[in-house]
């Protein structure tokens, strides 16, 4: 029986998104290659943290679909697989993997829907948590503790083991759209489930649906709750942006997508908001969530085929994904990468946030 405590909420504040302070390029002509493989198929789609203190990348591999594979950030070179078998016992997962998260000394937690699996920094089962929540979609480490994303607010594993209630609507949803139907009206899930990332004193909720760009929530471990605004210069396409991509010898034409769409919440190592996601152009952006300065993060030219998904030291961790010839002369793209390389971040315009970056030039 869940015996939750719950954390008064004193306001909710928003932290304005002030004007840009610089626009960083990924120098896709320098860096180095960490994983060049064809034979690799790292999932893109979910959580894959890193260990920087070690230099380490976890990640799902289709080599391993019940386990996490453990990559060094220095020579490519895999490590170790921690086994996240599917199943109903305490140290299983019963609908797979939903997210992953790593805690302030290097040990790993993997979510898996009903329960949070917890493993030391070397791969080793410590113990599993199982929140009251139907649907348990994140994870992060919360001031020492998992944490997991309920809504638009978070349950805590308390001290005792009992689940803790940090700021509002603690339910288990998706973004749902109401439409009307020949048979009556239905209602559809029209987003994704939030994603959660947290420091010890601060937990980062990052809703999205289908009508409105991404949202943020601050929750703070003193109670408070804030909302964090999301930069939007330079990333609004507009109606008349066009994308070309290549099928083989056919050249199609493609309306630019929005770019505040399912961003998934990382830090940078300094304490700032990293939000990046899938995108031709702009995959996202870097805040400081104190005073809402930001810096954000282009490609220096269109392309389809890799998005960067971190921000390590001074560098951007960017994914490319696998291709291949179809039967109809064109290509097909995996949403799966095979080649992992850090490229160098540039300034190409505007003034740095204050000890943000501090090595970019």
């Amino acid at each position: 029986m869940r015996a939750p405590t719950s954390l008064v909420i004193a306001a909710l504040v928003v932290t304005p998104a002030v004007d840009a302070q610089q626009i960083l390029e990924i120098d896709t002509a320098a860096g180095r290659v960490i994983i060049d493989d064809e034979w690799r198929a790292i999932r893109t789609i979910g959580d894959m943290p890193l260990d920087r203190a070690r230099a380490v990348l976890y990640a799902n591999d289709d080599e391993e679909p019940e386990g996490v594979m453990a990559f060094s950030l220095e020579t490519g070179e895999w490590i170790r697989t921690i086994p996240t078998p599917e199943g109903g016992g305490p140290r299983e997962l019963e609908r797979g993997m939903s997210g992953m998260a790593l805690g302030r000394d290097g040990r790993l937690y993997v979510s898996g829907y009903v329960r949070v699996l917890e493993f030391d920094p070397l791969g080793q089962y410590v113990t599993n948590w199982r929140p009251g929540a139907d649907v348990v979609s994140d994870v992060c480490e919360f001031d020492g503790q998992p944490a997991i994303v309920a809504g638009t607010g978070v349950i805590r594993r308390g001290s005792d083991g009992t689940d803790e209630d940090i700021g509002r609507g603690i339910v288990d949803r998706r973004a749902t759209t109401t439409r009307e139907t020949s048979a009556g009206y239905t209602r559809t899930i029209s987003g994704r489930s939030p994603r959660i990332v947290c420091t010890d004193d601060a937990a980062f909720v990052v809703t999205t649906n289908a009508e409105i760009s991404d949202s943020v929530f601050v929750h703070h471990r003193n109670g408070e709750t804030a909302s964090l605004a999301i930069p939007t210069e330079f990333t609004d396409p507009g109606d008349d942006c066009k994308v070309e991509r290549s099928f083989g010898a056919r050249v199609l034409e493609f309306a630019c997508t929005s770019w505040a769409r399912e961003l998934k919440p990382s830090l940078d190592g300094q304490a700032n908001l990293v939000l990046l996601g899938r995108h031709v152009e702009v995959p996202g952006a870097i805040i400081d969530p104190e005073t809402g300065c930001y810096a954000v993060l282009r490609k220096p030219e269109q392309s389809w085929d890799y998005d960067a998904l971190h921000i390590y030291q001074d560098s951007a961790l960017v994914f490319r994904y696998a291709s291949w010839e179809n039967d109809r002369g064109g290509f097909t793209m995996s949403t799966a990468a095979d080649r992992v390389s850090l490229h160098p971040l540039r300034r190409i315009s505007g003034e740095p946030c204050p000890g943000m970056l501090p090595s970019v030039n």
